[in-house]
């Protein structure tokens, strides 16, 4: 599914669109050959009959799929952003240091943002579970932010604070990490396309009962099936695809912090 979830929102679109007209062209001239004209009343009838079924049974699954999968999308954006603001804290924090001292703490917050950056969301999208250059970056920056606690020049106030926003940007990261191997909940994706190509043959044998004024019909059903697919299958990787986490607000942050916004004897200018 991976390689499927990567394709780009025209690709995927017009992967599921395509997909439901082709199934829905093959689907007709089985049924053109299978129900004779003498007994299309009975099994229009009996579609008609099904309709209302197929159609809520497909709108609830997509429903439900589409509001959880955003609401994942939107709980990964939400813990970049407690991450930005842990390590805003900590890039405040450490200007309470000696100015070598800041500008070593500043120096490796800003590299592991950039690494994060540039390395974290490929990881994220082809090796969830693999391991990034914002891991080692992350592991130098906490070393030494704690070798910061026993000095006695460091005040106590500045080094809680720096220990509690780095223990921010750990937590949200893995949270994270966590996020980036969750997927996509199969049985009830396929369950949907299943009552989603139902709902098709449904609908065309209600138009052959009916005829070919009812076939617009038929074909909004095809469209609608595609499109609620592909939605599911746009917004269902955090990290690849067409709707993802933004990186931009770690990106905006390091370039803050590499200008020297957080360094108080020159903001003070």
């Amino acid at each position: 599914m991976s390689w499927l979830t990567g394709l780009g929102l025209a690709e995927l679109t017009l992967l599921c669109v395509v997909g439901a007209l082709v199934f829905a062209a093959t689907a007709l001239v089985v049924l053109i050959v299978a129900i004779p004209p003498q007994r299309r009343e009975g099994a229009g009838a009996t579609a008609t009959a099904y309709m209302t079924v197929l159609g809520s049974l497909f709108a609830i699954l997509t429903g439900f799929l589409i509001s959880s999968e955003y609401s994942t999308l939107r709980q990964a954006q939400n813990h970049v952003g407690v991450e930005v603001a842990g390590a805003s804290q900590l890039a405040y924090a450490s200007a309470s240091l000696p100015p070598v001292d800041t500008a070593l703490v500043q120096a490796a917050l800003v590299r592991y943002l950039n690494a994060v950056e540039t390395s974290e969301w490929s990881m994220l999208e082809h090796n969830p579970a693999g391991r990034s250059r914002a891991a080692d970056e992350l592991s130098s920056l906490s070393q030494l932010v704690f070798s910061y606690g026993p000095r006695p020049y460091a005040p106590s106030v500045t080094t809680d604070a720096m220990q509690s926003s780095l223990a921010a940007i750990t937590e949200s990261r893995r949270q994270r990490l966590v996020i980036a191997t969750q997927q996509l909940p199969m049985p009830l994706f396929v369950l949907s396309v299943v009552a989603g190509l139902a709902l098709i043959i449904g609908a065309l044998i209600v138009a052959l009962r009916s005829g070919p004024r009812y076939g617009l019909v038929a074909l909004g059903i095809i469209l609608v099936v595609g499109f609620d697919l592909s939605a599911i299958l746009g917004i269902s990787s955090p990290f690849a695809g067409p709707f993802i986490t933004s990186v931009q607000p770690i990106h905006q942050l390091a370039q803050e912090i590499s200008s020297g916004g957080y360094l108080s004897w020159l903001v003070g200018k």
